[in-house]
């Protein structure tokens, strides 16, 4: 059972009706809205290349979809330099390794910057889609930390 307490009972207990998530819950996170942190010297710079990268995307393209390329292109350069180097302790990676991971995380940040962009400019957001957007982040977050 986790620890982590929500309005009185432990999460993943059920109320007396048997649901999850009491009606209070459920309107608190009807009511959610993500509140983004200032913009940073480097995200002023870079924004009139991300305006023009989501130009490049058909309309059709999912803002999900962005975001998974993203993460598996990451993952696939992490598996790379993890089959030269398996403990990441030492062992020589080749620098065009090297080179293809940095531009995997590359590739990732911007694919993440336009993603929102993609879903405002297709009118498709949604709070799952930024629940899989931040999940991403997390997830590449984690393997850049071990890589």
């Amino acid at each position: 059972m986790c620890e982590t307490k929500t309005t009185g009972r432990w999460r993943g207990q059920r109320d007396g009706d048997g649901k999850m998530l009491s009606n209070q819950d459920l309107d608190m996170i009807a009511a959610y809205k993500y509140k983004p942190g200032a913009y940073t010297h480097l995200d002023n710079l870079l924004t009139p290349f991300w305006n023009w990268a989501v130009t490049l995307l058909p309309m059709w393209m999912a803002p999900n979809l962005v975001t998974f390329i993203g993460l598996a292109g990451t993952c696939l350069a992490s598996l790379l330099v993890t089959s030269y180097s398996p403990g990441l302790e030492g062992e020589t990676v080749p620098s065009w390794c090297s080179l293809l991971f940095a531009l995997a995380l590359f590739l990732y940040q911007t694919l993440d910057a336009i993603d929102g962009k993609q879903a405002r400019r297709t009118n498709s957001s949604s709070p799952l889609g930024q629940l899989f957007d931040h999940g991403c982040d997390a997830a590449v977050k984690q393997g850049d930390t071990a890589v």
